[in-house]
């Protein structure tokens, strides 16, 4: 009997001691990535509200997603806040009118505003949904 008590009691006190030890929750740290930009928000949710819509768009949701926080058109009823959504493949801080390394790549100016790769055209202010480039 006293040996099944000191089992239970060391189950016990093991599982409190293993909660209390902080560690991810998910499989990847969500520390900070080598194309993270300055002003990134962490653990963002998806299709969370938001309101950095024009400069320091950029977080990083749960496993290390990128995601900008972007303004919805056309919402009923009105809602005045951004939502998190997903966007390209980060790259970082570049300069504006510089090479990219390919159509579809996000990154962000010095200055806080959004980037996109067109091409041709290397990085340029602004964002691409639905209605094309809108440039900022």
């Amino acid at each position: 009997m006293l040996t099944v008590s000191a089992l239970g009691a060391a189950a016990v006190w093991a599982a409190t001691t293993a909660s209390a030890e902080p560690g991810p929750s998910y499989p990847d740290d969500p520390g900070r990535y080598a194309s993270d930009v300055p002003g990134m928000v962490y653990d963002v949710q998806l299709t969370g509200p938001c309101t950095n819509m024009e400069r320091f768009t950029f977080g990083r949701g749960r496993g290390g997603q990128p995601l900008q926080c972007r303004w919805v058109p056309n919402q009923w009823p009105p809602v005045y806040t951004g939502f998190w959504q997903a966007t390209y493949e980060l790259h970082g801080v570049q300069d504006i009118g510089a090479p990219c390394p390919r159509p579809q790549a996000a990154a962000q100016a010095t200055d806080g505003r959004p980037l996109l790769c067109l091409g041709p055209q290397g990085w340029q202010p602004g964002i691409f949904n639905g209605a094309g480039f809108i440039p900022m």
